[in-house]
């Protein structure tokens, strides 16, 4: 029978698990990037021998052309992650010029129970002889294992013992059976522990993060391929209603070279992982990727790709494949045809598309700008493309949102970009998402954005920026415990962002559930101290519960996280007012005035001003403006605590009235308390 090669090591208080692809440390995970760990694996198995650069690529890079210094960047790698220092090695030895060397002491651990039970029968043999010693009389020897028996008795025969002074025989024979316990018990809980890890298996996987992809080779990486290649395979997993699949804006922070990915998977709490890396020479495209279940490390699937760019979907629809056959998912037709659709046949715009993304997640006026070229130059190419025309809605809505274009003219072209993606591809969930948030931030066309979120959550019920944007119409519209239950919802599939855990805050303030506003805003602040819409928050809790000096210090924490913008400014001077401090709020109400004669000031945010210091007149002067400019905030008229000094007057009901939030909307009658 062929000797076997071990598959777990140990040394000193190291264990390497190859199977399971994990290097422990007193049980603990350490990280190891892949390449490194596969380096490790070879030299642990040739430990002692020299093993040549030659061999190691031959190992570790099969069928790749790799640079020398690869290898000098992976042994820097398994050095950090044992704790040794190049200049005193103590497991990996240099052999310049030729190659490297383990030294460490180190055993195979795959006969562990073997051992243990050689050492539970060479103990039961030293306990017999010391209950012999002791006089153990016949009835006790004929309970024990026949052949120890058979041993005791020859050699009490031959050579008799005195037993000692001092201690009785029972005492001396309870401490040789519990001898024999002891590693009986080691034995069991190995035993038991093993049979719990094979029932852990079993049990369904119903959840997954797919990590960004890393780069073969560092040197020629593509962050736009790699992260574009995770938010494809997002995208397609996430059809499936079995599966709750982390978003991109959950993971695209895990695209270090370092980074574990057993690590992001606990962080993310999933319980199983979708990790690979990639790299683009000329016109062929190496992919690797596995699945790993984060309870155990454990492999469930791997396989490697050498394709042509042009095959990189079907390298994307047998990765989409295997992964819904491992998990054993059941899906019908509708969700069998999201899995492997490809949304356009040309891989150049695809490229570009990725590119376009990748811009875009920067979050940034420039990021918004460039993103708005790629996804042009894709459309270029493909004029079918629905994908890019969606990627075109958000860019264009995103850069009305944050002030950088008018509305007037932004959310025009989102809403003309968004009915194209639908006219060319209606299953397109992220499109009919982009096309409700317009219509409801600056159309106010209250049951066609209801009825674009619905065939969102339709398609694609993991998408958490549907069920995000959808809460915030329940509540504009009056429902504030659908609104609640659908924050929470965005904020299951994706429970690491600062985005939904602040949304779920804004629900319970729009729902005048103060205490748990201030809940939410808190955990938010401890995920991030810097993110400044928890601070926003978390201030105007404190308003509606009368704690004026809290909220005025959260304004100016978030006016300095702001660099100073003038929507902060008006927020503070708004405080400022509801404290009863009339000099502070008016001084900054001046500098705003002032500062718009050449800025961009939102006419709400000085409306805002004016309503703290009572104002109303003036409010209404302002909130005119900003029903002209259409600012989205008047979309909350019905909800929003700022209002609430303006409600028992005629021209409060008027604009109400013009918004068309007047008379009850589609669904008012379903809302279990009323916000206004």
């Amino acid at each position: 029978m062929p000797e076997q090669t071990p598959q777990i090591y140990g040394f000193d208080n190291f264990r390497l698990d190859v199977p399971n692809r994990q290097l422990l440390r007193d049980g603990e995970s350490v990280p190891l990037p892949a390449k490194a760990f596969d380096m490790l694996v070879v030299l642990v198995e040739n430990g002692g021998r020299l093993v040549g650069k030659d061999e190691l690529f031959s190992r570790v890079w099969p069928d790749q052309i790799v640079e020398e210094s690869n290898l000098t960047v992976q042994v820097s790698a398994i050095r950090k992650a044992l704790g040794e220092r190049k200049e005193k090695p103590h497991y990996i030895t240099t052999v310049p010029g030729h190659g490297y060397r383990f030294t460490g002491n180190f055993i195979s651990l795959d006969e562990e129970e073997e051992e243990l039970v050689v050492e539970h029968h060479s103990m039961s043999r030293l306990a017999l002889e010391t209950a012999s010693s002791a006089g153990a009389d016949e009835s006790i020897l004929k309970n024990l294992p026949e052949p120890e028996v058979a041993h005791l008795t020859s050699r009490s025969e031959v050579e008799p013992t005195q037993r000692p002074r001092g201690i009785g025989w029972r005492t001396l024979l309870f401490a040789g059976l519990a001898m024999i316990a002891i590693p009986l018990g080691v034995i069991l809980v190995l035993k038991l522990w093993r049979s719990s890890e094979k029932s852990a298996s079993a049990s369904p996987i119903r959840s997954i993060a797919v990590l960004p992809f890393k780069p073969l080779v560092a040197s020629s990486r593509d962050e736009s391929l790699e992260l574009g290649m995770a938010e494809t395979l997002i995208t397609r997993l996430s059809s499936l209603r079995e599966i709750n699949v982390r978003p991109t804006t959950a993971v695209r922070k895990y695209n270090s070279l370092e980074q574990d990915a057993m690590a992001a998977g606990r962080e993310l709490h999933v319980e199983s992982v979708l990790d690979g890396s990639l790299q683009q020479v000329g016109d062929r495209l190496r992919v690797s990727v596995r699945l790993v279940r984060v309870s155990d490390g454990q492999t469930l699937w791997a396989e490697r790709f050498d394709e042509s760019f042009t095959d990189i979907f079907a390298v994307q629809d047998r990765v989409s494949e295997q992964v819904t056959r491992v998990l054993a998912v059941r899906f019908g037709d509708q969700e069998q045809s999201q899995l492997t659709k490809r949304y356009t046949q040309k891989p150049e715009a695809y490229q570009l598309y990725l590119r376009g993304r990748y811009f875009w997640a920067k979050m940034t006026a420039d990021g918004f700008r460039k993103s708005i070229e790629y996804y042009n130059q894709a459309i270029k190419l493909d004029p079918a493309f629905a994908l890019a025309y969606a990627g075109l809605a958000d860019s264009y809505n995103f850069l009305g949102s944050f002030g950088e274009i008018p509305l007037r003219e932004s959310h025009p072209k989102a809403r003309a970009a968004a009915t194209k993606a639908l006219e060319l591809d209606d299953q397109l969930a992220e499109a009919h998402t982009s096309l409700a948030a317009i219509i409801m931030d600056y159309y106010w066309d209250w049951p066609e954005a209801d009825r674009h979120f619905k065939r969102a959550l339709g398609l694609n019920p993991n998408y958490s920026t549907a069920h995000r944007l959808y809460s915030q119409y329940l509540s504009l519209m009056g429902r504030p415990d659908e609104a609640i239950a659908e924050a929470k919802r965005a904020l299951d599939i994706d429970p690491l962002s600062l985005g939904e855990n602040h949304n779920v805050g804004l629900a319970f303030y729009r729902a005048r559930q103060y205490d748990e506003t201030i809940k939410c805003a808190r955990k938010t602040i401890e995920m991030d101290p810097n993110f400044m819409p928890a601070h926003i928050l978390l201030g105007l809790a404190f308003l509606e519960q009368d704690r004026s000096e809290q909220a005025i210090a959260e304004f100016q924490t978030g006016r300095e996280l702001s660099g100073n913008s003038t929507h902060l400014r008006a927020m503070l001077a708004y405080s400022y007012a509801r404290a009863g401090h009339e000099r502070e709020a008016r001084k900054i109400l001046d500098e705003l005035i002032r500062f718009s004669a050449d800025h961009y000031v939102s006419a709400f945010d000085l409306a805002g001003v004016h309503i703290g210091l009572g104002e109303n007149d003036k409010a209404f002067i302002w909130l005119e403006r900003s029903y002209q400019d259409r600012m989205w905030m008047l979309g909350y008229l019905k909800v929003e605590p700022l209002f609430d000094p303006l409600r028992s007057d005629p021209r409060f009901a008027d604009l109400v009235q013009r918004v068309g939030l007047s008379p009850k909307q589609p669904g008012d009658e379903s809302s279990s308390a009323s916000s206004s």
